[in-house]
């Protein structure tokens, strides 16, 4: 067992790390969506679709309204 995880040392270093970094990011994500910010890093202002996103912070946008069949 001693020799495997010394002969794979490097692999297995590489692998922790990674999975540290996907780890972080992943819970930046987390944070940054339960504080309300947006998932593209460019705000609202000017955007399209910021209406659909976030209705509530949005109060000079119009959301067209869907006709009903």
């Amino acid at each position: 067992m001693f020799a495997y995880i010394s002969s794979h040392m490097g692999y297995i270093v590489v692998t922790l790390v990674l999975v540290l970094i996907v780890a972080a990011v992943i819970v930046r994500m987390v944070k940054d969506r339960k504080a309300g910010k947006s998932g593209c890093g460019c705000g609202c202002k000017g955007c399209a679709n910021a209406p659909y996103c976030h209705p509530q912070n949005v109060s000079d946008a119009h959301v067209p309204e869907v006709p009903k069949i």
